[in-house]
């Protein structure tokens, strides 16, 4: 009878866990949350089950309360780095070897689709000047890298899973470089960690950048057209550099926010605009009337966010 009531409170459990990350979400504490990634959590649930078959019969007030423990990791996981989706957690290893310095030849390629993942990071650059199409190197771990296309390139450029189940966490040191002169839609999805993304010489076309708690430097690219950029992520510290003569418009919305801009270009310049929940946006002057322009949207957590 007991242990009748005790298997009850499992499923409800597990419902109030997935309950509470899409609430963080929809505050804006976390980004990125979708079932994909909340699927890549499956271990957990194991170890839920595991927790329940073993010990809720003679302990089911402690079991309970390691469950809550267990859940309550995840749903930190989720907070720490939210838009790790599939590949943080894989069943078995990879396919190849991996390597710690990529090239990838420009063949034909008139346009890039370049796609970047990684697990949690102490370092990981990424700049143009590339004279292949990408050039990568890593001193930990190793990396691995996908391709297809001749004049449409697609490349995907992966972390090595060094054990079959966890990605490495906290020892990556990775550099990449791209070709300045091919147009690039980019795509980083990267956990928490320390990052230096500079595009001012990448042709960049659209950039998404998914990431977990960080401290990040981001420079702008020089637009050809209407270039969006969308950025998602958890509580981090982000410095923007908008480079002379790009007209750029940069929004944000999520959770606690503190907007500053440093860059007389686009006002408020220095000081704080606010701690705020909700959106705002600063913008060049010459924004609005510009055919070569940058639209950025930082969706994140409790955030400071400096723009130079």
């Amino acid at each position: 009878m007991n242990l009748r009531r005790r298997r009850g409170v499992f499923w409800p459990l597990l419902l109030i866990a997935l309950g509470l990350v899409f609430l963080l979400e929809n505050y804006g504490f976390i980004s990125g949350v979708s079932w994909l990634a909340i699927a890549s959590l499956w271990p957990i649930l194991l170890i839920l089950i595991g927790l329940d078959i073993a010990f809720a019969g003679r302990w089911p007030l402690a079991t309970l309360a390691a469950e809550v423990l267990v859940i309550a990791a995840g749903l930190a996981l989720v907070a720490y780095a939210p838009n790790l989706g599939p590949g943080v957690f894989v069943f078995g290893g990879g396919t190849g070897p991996g390597q710690s310095d990529v090239t990838v030849a420009r063949g034909g390629a008139t346009t890039l689709d370049l796609t970047l993942n990684a697990g949690a990071t102490r370092a990981y650059r990424v700049s143009g000047g590339a004279t292949e199409l990408v050039e990568a190197h890593s001193a930990n771990p190793d990396l691995r890298v996908r391709t297809s296309g001749t004049s449409h390139a697609n490349i995907r450029l992966d972390e090595v899973t060094p054990s079959g189940f966890l990605r490495s966490v906290g020892d990556a040191d990775i550099q990449v470089q791209i070709a300045r002169d091919v147009p690039t839609s980019l795509t980083i999805n990267v956990g928490a960690g320390q990052f230096d993304i500079d595009l001012s010489d990448v042709r960049i076309t659209t950039a998404e950048v998914n990431v977990g708690a960080s401290s990040m430097r981001f420079v702008l690219p020089k637009p050809t057209g209407d270039v969006s950029i969308e950025m998602n992520g958890g509580a981090s510290n982000i410095t923007l550099t908008v480079p002379d003569g790009v007209e750029a418009r940069i929004s944000t919305s999520g959770g606690l926010l503190s907007l500053r801009s440093d860059n007389p270009r686009l006002g408020n310049t220095g000081s704080a605009s606010g701690v705020f929940a909700g959106r705002t946006s600063v913008e060049t002057s010459g924004y609005a009337g510009a055919h070569d322009r940058v639209t950025m949207t930082i969706t994140a957590g409790a955030s400071s966010i400096v723009v130079r």
